[in-house]
């Protein structure tokens, strides 16, 4: 008979969110993907529920947040495992150890592999995050038991490490195939994928978080839905997210007035809802003089979205041309955008002070 397994990871319950406004939307559609993730394991009729890791962030959860989960997971009734990962690692004072969890949960409290029979032939090994930095969890690790061995662990994929993303757990698909695991369901990284091995079964497989947590994350974003029949393992990806982090860009070369920009902006925005938090970059070189008031842009187009966060990276002039006048103006200028194609915070700045010092040259205004 065919064995059913619901997994998720990265839920990262009572993540603040101080990049944008609508933080507090975000992190309550955090925990409406917990619930989510239930029924999809109810609507399924899964055995098992499994958790890799980041199912809160320890360092802001609190007795509701124990409340919560142990409630959406009483309300599956069956099996839950959890492998705690970097962000809410297992301790005696760890919001895991200190509640009174369901009967129903098993918490993977050790930095080391522990073996948990579901059905004949198939067997769940699970391995946990400590305070302390738990290595290589597969390097000397070794499943012997007959059957089907799924590995869980809070992980990370060397071969397919996220830019900018801290490696924690690191382990290959060669040391998972070593250690004989048949299939690894893991976390850590949000944006969700399967990796297929040379036998053209998945090998390892992240869900990635049920909601977006940080721009610019790629893959999956919702739960796993892995199907066990004899020695056949089929891992199906399943979308929950609601929400949407967008990076949109605005080109408004040759803009000749503010309702210009504005018609632009609202075009490059065409598609945007109330569940997307957008991060806006105004770019290109707008007609001399022309006003680009990221307030008023989002005064007026950010009310239908989740955020609006406006970035003008607009340029006003051509600096490149007046840099190479012989006049103080050029010399500052000159001077200025050296330092703005240094980089940094004092590039930014640099960046931001060209355009007020040109218009200081001309006695022009910038903002209204």
């Amino acid at each position: 008979m065919a064995y059913t397994i619901v997994h998720c990871s990265d839920v990262h319950l009572e993540t603040t969110f101080p990049e944008l406004r609508g933080g507090a939307r975000r992190r309550a559609a955090l925990a409406d993907a917990l619930g989510r993730i239930v029924d999809l394991a109810l609507e399924r009729g899964a055995d098992a529920l499994t958790v890799g890791g980041d199912l809160f962030e320890a360092e802001r959860a609190g007795p509701q947040t124990a409340r919560f989960f142990c409630e959406q997971f009483a309300r599956f009734g069956r099996d839950v495992f959890v492998a705690p990962g970097n962000h809410d690692p297992y301790a005696p004072s760890s919001l895991l150890a200190a509640t009174d969890l369901p009967s129903n949960v098993r918490v993977f409290g050790e930095a080391a592999w522990r073996a948990v029979p579901l059905a004949d032939g198939l067997t769940l090994f699970g391995f946990g995050h400590t305070a302390a930095e738990p290595g290589r969890p597969f390097r000397k690790a070794r499943f012997d038991r007959p059957g089907v061995r799924i590995a869980l662990v809070h992980g990370s994929d060397e071969e397919r490490c996220p830019p900018n993303k801290r490696a924690t757990a690191p382990f290959t698909v060669a040391e998972i195939e070593s250690a004989g695991a048949t299939l690894l369901l893991t976390g850590h990284y949000h944006g969700g994928y399967v990796v297929v091995g040379g036998g053209g079964r998945p090998v390892l497989a992240y869900p990635g978080s049920p909601e977006p947590i940080k721009f610019g994350e790629r893959g999956a974003h919702g739960a796993l839905v892995v199907r066990v029949d004899g020695a056949r393992v089929d891992v199906e990806q399943v979308e929950l997210a609601t929400t949407r982090l967008l990076d949109v860009d605005c080109d408004l070369n040759d803009a000749s007035s503010e309702p210009a920009v504005l018609a632009a902006v609202e075009r490059a925005l065409a598609g945007c809802g109330a569940r997307d938090y957008v991060r806006l970059r105004l770019t290109g070189q707008p007609l001399a003089g022309t006003r680009v008031d990221p307030h008023l842009i989002d005064e007026r187009l950010g009310g239908a979205l989740g955020a609006l966060d406006v970035r003008d990276e607009t340029t006003a002039y051509d600096y490149e041309t007046i840099a190479r006048e012989p006049t103080v103006r050029g010399r500052a200028v000159a001077d200025l955008l050296a330092l703005a194609q240094a980089g940094g915070a004092r590039g930014e700045e640099a960046r931001h002070a060209l355009r007020y010092c040109v218009a200081a040259f001309e006695g022009s205004e910038i903002a209204p």
